[in-house]
């Protein structure tokens, strides 16, 4: 919020009403003027003359003027809002080019709203504060920079407030005083093609400083954005005049100038207070304040920079509808906070455009709010089926749909137009990514992950859990186990460390049947994986088996009661005994398994046979046989 010098300038004179110009002759009814306007149009005329029109900034006229990176909406007319937006693009390119800002989207994907009423008067209705002489608003809804005239002295308020929307765009959270000192420091900029100046005196501010007693130093420092001091007047003028002439000199001052950037850099631990500010000036308070009252006391000329080329602009302009400059003023009520003069406004503007999706969509949003769940998911669905083109309202509304327990089908509709909107929309596609996965389609679930531009540190486990069980799921079996293997890394339990390693386990094998035994003893068959792409899977060898494999040869087959019951195989070192206890139980391959009781069979085998931990009569249980 700027607290600047800017003056109200000259009020506009008070409308002459109808009755005013009437005053000098007011017709009776047999003059021959009431026949002529007839009695519809004497009507209006009488209610004008009792009732005169009261203007207001809703009712007004407003003109828009948008570039791509600014919308001027100005009440004072279309030159005005041209040379308004002049200024501003001027503004962007200084901090772009001569900041050196390049590298940084200030604007992301919208222009900054830029407010100028007609005149003090109407932008009383909208002022945040007494002490606010023009703001800056970031919100979620959009960047509002709104000033209470766009006249030709006005664009040291435009710096100040521009000031602060480029500290919002680069994630700065600095010290009140810190904030408002830098962005008054910013309004002193001046700017040509030739040459661009920053700094020097500004006289109000110091003269405020001259004249009245300051407020300590410590306390200027650790001062809230909501103290009352900046309430009143007369002491936010002396805030505003100490925090720039503080960050004045700790700017330009070669003794304070080389340690600015750590003061900056403070911000990311808290505000810094003044035993942060004597530890990396090294001088106690009183000393920078001393240092402060002798910087007043040498005028100062501003920092010449490099000239700003002028740079031809597409321009669109355009006068509003009452409709349309309505809804800008209600955006700027929500935008402040103003929420129920908001929704009021939102319900009228509703009453008149049933069908417009931005109203709706502004209802739900204050309806959520407001704790409103319900209202605000009634008004968002509402918003999307009149064709919302607002791609994190359909994300947040499938959000509140999924929390309300509504049927996936609308859910997924939603989060498709969102990624439909903005297809580097990470959160929509991650959380629709998750649902194609929860129902079974992996494939589609694989679309919407690897489609993600970047994953947060605070979701990665969970995303890459998902890309492993979908790679899993449509055999990718080395993606599966690669992204098992990150899940692993940033797994933060043992239960999320199990679940990663299972997964990794799942890409390495593959899913068969093999005989075990239940509670009972009795054989059954139950699922099991084995490693993929093994051709010598055998389902017969149970859970608990000890398995020896051997080569040899088929000395003698075992019978008893005309079945076989056995075999004995000759090794290079040792005879063993292999029980058959059932035949069909017996993976057999390479050969015809047809054998005679009592025979010397003598063909070569290769054997896997579960073996006894003790000597019981024989050396283990046949569970595969393999003719060489």
């Amino acid at each position: 919020m700027s607290a600047a010098a800017a003056k109200d300038g000259q009020r506009d004179n008070e409308p002459r009403t109808l009755s005013k110009r009437l005053a000098a002759r007011r017709p009776g009814i047999s003059d021959p003027i009431c026949y002529r306007l007839g009695v519809k149009l004497f009507v209006a005329i009488v209610l004008a003359i009792y009732f005169p029109f009261q203007g207001d900034a809703s009712t007004a006229e407003w003109t828009s003027v948008r570039s791509s990176h600014f919308e001027v909406f100005s009440q004072a007319g279309e030159r005005d809002g041209r040379a308004a937006l002049g200024w501003f693009e001027q503004l962007r390119t200084f901090f772009v080019q001569t900041a050196g800002l390049g590298s940084y989207d200030l604007n992301g994907q919208r222009p900054v709203r830029v407010i100028g009423f007609k005149s003090a008067k109407e932008y009383a209705a909208f002022r945040l504060q007494a002490t606010a002489d023009a703001y800056f608003i970031g919100a979620p809804s959009g960047d509002y920079i709104v000033m209470p005239a766009l006249s030709a002295d006005q664009f040291g308020v435009a710096a100040h407030e521009y000031a602060h929307f480029v500290l919002h765009s680069l994630g700065m959270r600095l010290a009140p005083w810190l904030a408002e000192g830098i962005a008054e420091l910013f309004s002193t900029i001046r700017i040509d093609e030739q040459r661009c100046f920053i700094g020097g005196d500004l006289p109000m501010r110091s003269l405020v400083l001259r004249r009245k007693p300051w407020i300590p130093l410590p306390q200027l420092l650790t001062m809230p954005a909501n103290s009352s001091i900046r309430a009143s007047r007369d002491q936010a003028d002396i805030f505003y005049a100490e925090s720039w002439a503080l960050a004045n000199m700790l700017v330009f001052s070669p003794a304070y100038a080389a340690r600015f950037g750590e003061l900056l850099a403070t911000t990311a631990s808290g505000a810094p207070d003044a035993e942060t500010v004597t530890r990396i000036y090294g001088k106690p308070i009183s000393a920078l304040e001393a240092d402060l009252r002798a910087w007043l006391e040498k005028p100062r000329t501003g920092t010449p920079l490099p000239g700003i080329p002028s740079v031809s602009q597409h321009i669109e302009v355009s006068e509003l509808t009452a409709f349309e400059s309505d809804r800008i003023m209600a955006d700027l009520l929500f935008a402040s906070g103003d929420l129920d003069r908001a929704a009021a406004a939102y319900k009228k503007l509703e009453s008149e455009q049933p069908q417009d999706a931005a109203v709706a969509a502004a209802r739900g949003s204050i309806a959520l709010r407001k704790g409103d769940r319900v209202m605000a998911r009634e008004q968002w669905e509402r918003a999307i089926h009149l064709g919302i083109q607002d791609a994190r309202l359909c994300y947040q509304y499938a959000i509140l749909a999924e929390d309300a327990g509504l049927p996936t089908r609308e859910i997924e509709a939603a989060l498709r137009r969102a990624v439909q909107l903005d297809t580097n929309f990470d959160d929509a596609r991650y959380t629709l990514g998750l649902l194609e996965s929860n129902r079974g389609d992996y494939a589609a679930a694989l679309e919407q992950l690897q489609a993600m531009h970047s994953v947060a540190p605070e979701r990665a486990y969970g995303y890459w859990l998902a890309m492993a069980a979908a790679c899993n799921e449509t055999d990718r079996r080395e993606e599966a186990k690669n992204a098992a293997a990150k899940a692993m890394r940033y797994a933060a339990t043992p239960e999320e460390r199990a679940s990663a390693s299972r997964l990794a386990y799942i890409a390495d094998t593959d899913l068969t049947v093999q005989l075990a035994k239940d509670a009972k003893g009795n054989l059954q068959m139950i699922t099991t994986r084995k490693p993929h792409g093994s051709g010598d899977w055998n389902p017969f060898i149970e859970p608990g088996d000890h398995i020896r494999s051997v080569e040899g040869q088929i000395q003698k087959v075992e019978c008893a009661s005309g079945k076989i019951t056995g075999f004995r195989i000759a090794t290079q070192t040792a005879t063993l005994e292999v029980t058959l206890p059932d035949p069909a139980h017996v993976l057999i391959g390479g050969g015809t398994p047809e054998f005679f009781c009592g025979a010397d069979d003598e063909r070569k085998v290769a054997i896997q046979y579960a073996a006894f931990d003790s000597r019981a009569g024989a050396d283990g249980v046949l569970r595969g046989m393999q003719f060489k």
